[in-house]
């Protein structure tokens, strides 16, 4: 873009063109500036003139005065049109270029009107700069000649980019204006990110450092830099040793530095670390899609969580709202009740009143005594409703495949004799999730830890050698692919009195029914 200025700069003025016209000789020219060279011939040396004297000059003759030399390389500074024979010389000037100017023979007439429009003398006569062709104008003028809109765009983005300041290329996110340029490391640098990253001192500080601007245009004019040997400056690199990898020139090959080692040509492991360059490239840009594709699926996630957890919060207060309006009716149950009792005691008070009141004669007898007393016998086992308040927990999370339903012991079917028990279970009438199996444990007899006494997909379990007079805690629960179901509710089981056994029942005396 520097070397090409020249060429966006009008010959006449010397800058940047301004709504350049194109003359028929190919060569733009500013539009003022085209006003500023016309010259007007003499009436008679006119065209017009010299048809109607009939000197059979056409306005191709005028075309072709490019073929007269209208002034010369060694002339003093003046020149004149050849191709009139009356036209006065006029003294030209050199433009900021080098190139001859004349200037117009009259001054023009003051008018308001722009220099597009506003009208030229008759048989004036304009010549390019450059190629010195020399043309004479019609009727329409300057307004004859077609406008350069290409040119102009190009002069725009031109100013545009030169005017555009340099950025760091070290700043991350908004690049900031660069400071500085170093010559060595040909980056662009802003104040923060050469303190950090190009320090003063060491290797570095033998850096040039310049300002932006004359970086650009050295970077623009310095001829590709090679990479030459650090041992033979003279030397530029050509081949790569593999065991030390590190570029090598011939002259360290001669002097036997690498000769055990294996060297191949620089150009060829040049391609062979692009390819693997590439590729580790293309591999990580994978790993980055597939990183993007699972943040994406971590945010639907939580998102999803988020909706979850409001409807998972709603359904519980739900559940907790039930269970009290629960116990506000059962309250209100026992309540009836006690006020039942109070009523009834009233009543009985009343009557013993009124026999007391008949029985006068009775006084002196003996000590009366009433038939009730002013308690109530009445006493409120919460035990079991707080037992459960405690136990209350998420039983079963929603997941792909659900557990199985927690299974139910058949009281009326578990029994035990002598030192056997026999227990039985089902799956609960409504539950849609089959079970895979089952797993019976029992305690030791003493209130000890729990074993698995049956692993199986019976639904009924006889368990012998137990200890005689012990008292056992039985429980059951299911499982399937999925996991297990939580625990049976814990059925208790009284061997019979008789000679206790020292040891548990071992897997022979275990069987399924």
């Amino acid at each position: 873009m520097e070397e090409m200025e020249e060429e966006l700069k009008c010959p006449v003025c010397g800058s940047f063109y301004r709504e350049p016209i194109i003359l028929p000789c190919s060569h733009n020219i500013c539009q003022a500036c085209a006003r500023n060279i016309l010259v007007q011939t003499p009436e008679s040396e006119s065209p017009q003139s010299r048809r109607a004297s009939g000197s059979g000059v056409s306005d191709y003759d005028y075309l072709d005065l490019d073929k007269m030399s209208l002034y010369s390389e060694a002339d003093s500074g003046y020149g004149s049109y050849g191709g009139f024979a009356s036209a006065p010389t006029t003294p030209c000037q050199k433009s900021p270029n080098g190139v001859r100017v004349f200037p117009p023979a009259m001054p023009p007439p003051a008018t308001h009107l722009s220099p597009a429009l506003a009208p030229v003398p008759r048989n004036s006569c304009i010549t390019c700069p450059q190629c010195h062709r020399s043309l004479i104008l019609d009727d329409r003028g300057l307004r004859g000649f077609p406008k350069n809109r290409v040119l102009e765009g190009v002069i725009d983005r031109y100013q545009q980019s030169k005017a555009a300041a340099l950025k760091c290329q070290l700043c991350e996110k908004a690049p900031k204006e660069a400071t500085v340029m170093c010559e060595q490391c040909d980056v662009f640098y802003c104040d923060p990110c050469r303190l950090r990253c190009h320090p003063p001192r060491g290797p570095l500080a033998k850096h040039r450092l310049v300002p932006p601007a004359q970086g650009r245009v050295s970077r623009r004019l310095s001829p590709r830099k090679v990479s030459t040997c650090t041992d033979h400056e003279l030397e530029n690199h050509s081949m790569y040793c593999v065991q030390c990898k590190m570029p090598v020139c011939y002259q360290c090959l001669e002097e036997g530095k690498h000769s055990s080692h294996e060297v191949k040509a620089l150009g060829a492991m040049w391609k062979l670390h692009k390819s693997q360059l590439s590729q580790a490239l293309n591999g990580l840009s994978d790993r980055a899609k597939e990183a993007k594709e699972f943040l994406v699926q971590l945010r639907n996630m939580v998102q999803q969580i988020q909706e979850n957890s409001v409807e998972f919060e709603a359904c519980l207060v739900a559940q907790c709202d039930a269970l009290i309006d629960a116990l506000n009716r059962r309250k209100a149950q026992l309540l009836a009740r006690v006020n039942k009792e109070h009523e009834h005691k009233l009543k009985i008070s009343d009557a013993l009143i009124r026999r007391v009141h008949l029985t006068e004669d009775q006084w002196g007898k003996g000590t009366l005594t009433p038939r009730m007393t002013t308690d109530f016998d009445l006493s409120l086992d919460n035990s079991p409703l707080l037992q459960s308040i405690h136990q209350l927990d998420f039983v079963q999370m929603k997941t792909s495949s659900p557990v199985p339903a927690t299974p139910i012991l058949q009281l009326e079917e578990c029994c035990t004799h002598n030192n056997s028990a026999t227990l039985s279970w089902k799956q609960p009438p409504l539950s849609t999730v089959p079970a895979d199996g089952y797993i019976l444990e029992l305690d030791d007899g003493n209130g000890g830890q729990f074993r698995e006494v049956y692993v199986g997909k019976e639904t009924m379990c006889t368990v012998d050698g137990l200890h005689f007079n012990s008292t056992y805690n039985a429980r059951i629960k299911a499982f399937n692919k999925t996991g297990v179901s939580q625990y049976s509710k814990t059925l208790v089981l009284q061997t019979s009195e008789g000679k206790a056994l020292q040891q548990y029942p071992s897997e022979r005396e275990l069987r399924g029914i």
